[in-house]
């Protein structure tokens, strides 16, 4: 009888350990997905100018007409997307939350900016080094530091960090953040 009631200790001492462990890999695996969902849109956002959406993004198909006097789109909705929207849907939709999406398209322009300056001012932009950082305190906060190589106009080299915060939602961007970025947005605003 002893001998049960030490082998069933053992037992529930061996199941509990072996919770904690299952507990700590499901949030380092949801922290190694944080990491990769924010590593591809990093890789993406900042591989500029992005072609495809320089071309979408000035063909006039894809225009927005607004009616002044109701202050709706009459050309793009979210019942008739057009070739941008669709575009980016299939390349940025599954990493964001509705909110981050719309923040990181629409209301900071962080999804556009860096493609569209590049573009203007003839810069060639490549990500060389992603580092993503979790917050002790906050885990759905995550810090990058993004190193780029860039060419400019005068087709010269040169290099710049861009350092930024994210917050995730269920594995999606909530938010973006550029916080610096060595001037390099600016540095492309005036070469136009």
């Amino acid at each position: 009888m002893i001998a049960l009631q030490f082998i069933g200790v053992f037992t529930l001492i061996g199941c509990g350990n072996n919770t904690d462990n299952t507990d700590k890999n499901v949030s380092d695996e949801n922290t190694n997905t944080d990491i990769e969902v924010i590593k591809t849109v990093l890789e993406k956002n900042f591989n500029a100018p992005d072609e495809t959406l320089i071309s979408e993004l000035y063909d006039p198909a894809n225009a927005t007409i607004i009616d002044q006097t109701s202050q709706e789109n009459s050309s793009s909705s979210k019942n008739s997307p057009n070739d941008l929207d669709k575009y980016l849907e299939d390349n940025y939709g599954a990493y964001f939350t509705d909110y981050g999406y719309e923040k990181f398209f629409t209301t900071s322009g962080v999804g556009l900016n860096y493609s569209v300056e590049a573009d203007h001012a003839n810069y060639s932009i490549t990500p060389d080094d992603i580092s993503v950082v979790q917050d002790e305190d906050k885990p759905e906060r995550y810090q990058f530091e993004v190193t780029v190589s860039y060419t400019d106009a005068n087709n010269e080299d040169n290099t710049s960090t861009i350092i930024g915060r994210v917050e995730m939602e269920s594995e999606k961007i909530n938010s973006l953040d550029i916080n610096d970025d060595d001037g390099l947005l600016q540095e492309m605003m005036g070469n136009h």
